[in-house]
């Protein structure tokens, strides 16, 4: 499905991009994620995961409709992704090629609809629930691995978070009104970037990846700068994910990936 590089290139501030690849998109999308290891998965608006490899080639797809939104893929480890459905308090886990090989029932923790789950580093999972009003890393057999303070000392009201994953020993939690929130690996408030009108974001090495107004930036953890990336005029930018391979842009017609910056 792959089409040849274009010879596209976007500027930044510190160099040129290149276009590498476009592949078309067959379905309406809602969001997509990227692997370590090239291959990228697309949700539809019906809630199916679709699975292709670095080539373009489609891999599997995973439709679940009776358990209702599928707000999270997390794909840390390609061999054990992990879906939430928090309509019905359920995570799924799949193998590479997309078959299901555990289902955990987390309703007894009484979550809210504003629930968000991401893998951690050592294939638990962290849980934000307002209720609780903290975060929370659990086993798969539900048991309480780390719970991290109460933020109602830290926030004065309640947290509207979109979206949550690990990297680096810190949790990083959209709340598009306010920034996004960084978390050490106790649940401990750190502080918060001025990153706001962002729901879902993407983080490799030291840069912060993500959409707003329809423009693409990055914004650098440790120089808490940030940069425009410079795309092709006419892109309708709907979202950025990032990898070694590159930088992937979702617009409203296909899937890109272009280059990391030149040095």
């Amino acid at each position: 499905m792959s089409l040849p590089a274009l010879g596209v290139r976007a500027q930044t501030e510190q160099g040129q991009l290149k276009l590498r690849k476009q592949y078309p998109l067959e379905h309406p999308i809602r969001y997509f994620n990227v692997d370590n290891l090239g291959a990228y998965y697309l949700i539809t608006r019906s809630n199916e995961l679709i699975k292709y490899d670095e080539d373009g080639q489609w891999v599997g797809n995973h439709r679940a409709q009776v358990l209702g939104d599928l707000r999270q893929v997390d794909v840390a480890n390609p061999l054990q992704l992990l879906l939430f459905y928090p309509e019905v308090s359920t995570l799924l886990q799949l193998d590479n090629m997309l078959y299901q090989t555990n289902r955990f029932e987390i309703s007894g923790l009484q979550l809210s609809d504003n629930s968000l789950v991401c893998r951690s580093f050592d294939n638990n999972f962290w849980l934000y629930d307002e209720r609780s009003f903290r975060l929370r890393k659990l086993a798969f057999d539900l048991r309480t691995v780390v719970e991290g303070e109460w933020l109602q000392n830290e926030f004065d009201t309640s947290l509207e978070p979109a979206y949550m994953l690990e990297h680096e020993e810190c949790i990083y939690l959209s709340d598009p009104d306010a920034g996004i929130h960084v978390f050490d690996l106790y649940g401990r408030f750190l502080k918060t970037l001025p990153v706001t009108g962002v729901e879902r974001f993407s983080i490799f090495e030291q840069h912060l990846y993500y959409v707003q107004g329809g423009k693409a930036y990055r914004y650098h953890l440790r120089q808490f700068t940030t940069e425009k990336l410079l795309l092709p005029t006419g892109l309708k930018i709907k979202m950025v994910r990032v990898n070694q391979r590159g930088i992937y842009v979702l617009d409203a017609r296909s899937l890109q990936l272009f280059e990391h910056s030149a040095p």
